[in-house]
């Protein structure tokens, strides 16, 4: 019997220890496979990322057709037409004629906006009779005098809301 040698003395393993090793290991490999397929899944290696695709398309177009019907609500106010003397140092007056319209989201704002029109071109007029040629010339002093006419309304019409000031017709003599 002292012949007889165990897998112990051996320093091999015993077989139940091998079962186990060989367990673990295949639990290893399941797990890091499912995290690394859930994790390509998620990034759209295997069509995750269409669901995400497909979801952030369908926001995008939900928005864009929200977008649609409210252009399809705006209404546009004509204002009628400004015509003041700028401010000048020469004996030259100088005059700005001016046709305006008021981009409006809805008829009832649109009636808000022309029961309050006197309000409107008090606002403008005071606003405009200071200006210089200058700060008026170019595109520059376009796109500054669209954003503060849109200001000036706005403060003039609170809580309504104008949504643009559009420019017809500009004329600088």
């Amino acid at each position: 019997m002292a012949e007889e040698k165990t897998e112990d003395e051996d320093g091999a393993a015993p077989k139940g220890g091998k079962k186990k090793l060989i367990l673990a290991v295949a639990l290893g490999v399941v797990l890091l496979l499912a995290g690394g397929g859930g994790a390509a899944w998620f990034f759209g290696v295997f069509g995750g990322g269409d669901a995400a695709e497909v979801s952030a398309e369908a926001a995008e177009e939900k928005a864009a057709a929200k977008r649609a019907q409210r252009r399809a609500e705006m209404v546009f106010v004509d204002m009628p037409d400004v015509l003041v003397n700028l401010h000048s140092l020469g004996q030259r007056n100088r005059f700005l004629k001016l046709k305006v319209t008021l981009e409006v989201e809805g008829e009832p704002v649109a009636t808000q906006v022309k029961a309050l029109m006197p309000r409107v071109m008090d606002s403008f007029q005071a606003y405009l009779r200071a200006l210089t040629v200058d700060e008026v010339s170019g595109p520059g002093g376009l796109h500054r005098l669209k954003e503060e006419l849109t200001a000036r309304v706005n403060l003039a019409l609170e809580p309504t809301r104008v949504e643009d000031v559009l420019i017809k017709e500009m004329l600088v003599q």
